[in-house]
């Protein structure tokens, strides 16, 4: 008998703590509850409150003044489909504050003030399929921050400061419908640009203007110009001397330095006749110099060449 009431007990706790946990009633300070539609609303605050109802599927944060989150500010809401903290104050985003929204399907970071994101930021929320990223301070993208993202069919990256995206930003977003890239500093002169160009040509019909509504592949356009984006190709400007990627995986070792990346970068952007002249100018001296030493002339003769210096020093450092 004793045992049975010991299990009526227990039954009884756990459904009136499931049912406090879903009291609507009890709203978070500086928020509104709508238990019908499960969702939270909140203004006024600098800080995500703790007590949010567990089972909410809407939290709507935007207009508040939150400058940064708790790294566990959303660990305890994993039925959450919308959060939006469009128009706050925030400067980064903790890695994994959004790692237990497993079901989020629309999440909205607009008109904030991010310069970067972490690495897999967005890595656990595959049934995303509305992320905006707009009006932020964003110079960056991480290599492979978007490819989780199989099921995204909308991406907002336009007013931020991007020059480029990585190699195969985009190539995991096969949903992908809607994607707007106005309005950032797309460096055109830099070959980080031709993924980008080429991915714009291929997809134009999912490039659209503000809004979403009209196919505008031309309006991404070219830092301090208006050339659109999709137009840079190596064919038709300095940027044919640029590696394709295959090239800089085998030339370029995963530690290279900052001097050894300056390097090439400076050979890259040189304009292609004056990279061929200089290669010209290299094989011919070194053949030269093997024909002058191969018949044993005299220094002499290359003293007599002091009116091409260069010459005459590779020929002297080159003797045996």
């Amino acid at each position: 008998m004793e045992r049975w009431f010991s299990r009526i007990t227990m039954f009884w706790m756990l459904f009136l703590g499931e049912v406090q946990s879903q009291d609507w009633t009890k709203c978070s300070t500086g928020c509104t509850c709508d238990g019908n539609k499960m969702s939270v609303t909140c203004n006024g605050l600098k800080n995500v409150p703790n007590d949010i109802q567990k089972d909410a599927k809407k939290l709507d944060l935007k207009y508040n003044s939150l400058s940064k989150l708790d790294p566990t500010a959303f660990h305890g809401l994993s039925k959450l489909t919308y959060l939006s903290l469009d128009y706050n104050e925030l400067q980064t985003l903790p890695a994994g504050v959004f790692n237990h929204l497993v079901e989020l399907d629309r999440l909205d970071l607009n008109y904030n003030q991010l310069k970067s994101l972490p690495s897999g930021i967005f890595d656990k929320l595959t049934k995303l399929t509305y992320l905006t990223l707009s009006s932020n301070q964003l110079e960056r993208l991480p290599n492979g921050v978007f490819d989780k993202l199989t099921q995204l069919g909308t991406l907002y990256l336009y007013n931020n400061q991007l020059r480029s995206v990585p190699d195969k930003a985009f190539d995991k977003l096969s949903k992908l419908e809607t994607i707007i890239l106005a309005d950032n500093d797309w460096d055109c002169e830099s070959c980080d640009i031709l993924y980008l160009s080429q991915w714009i040509r291929e997809h134009h019909e999912v490039v659209k203007e503000y809004g979403g509504h009209n196919t505008d592949p031309d309006g991404v356009t070219c830092q301090g110009t208006m050339e659109s984006v999709n137009k840079i190709t190596k064919e038709n400007t300095f940027q044919a001397g640029c590696p394709t990627t295959t090239q800089q995986m085998a030339t370029s070792p995963a530690s290279t330095t900052t001097t050894e990346t300056m390097t090439v970068r400076e050979k890259q952007t040189k304009p292609r006749m004056k990279i061929f002249q200089e290669e010209l100018f290299s094989k011919a001296s070194i053949f030269f110099c093997q024909v002058i030493f191969t018949q044993h002339v005299s220094l002499v003769v290359i003293h007599i060449l002091a009116e091409i210096p260069l010459l005459h020093i590779v020929c002297v450092v080159r003797k045996p």
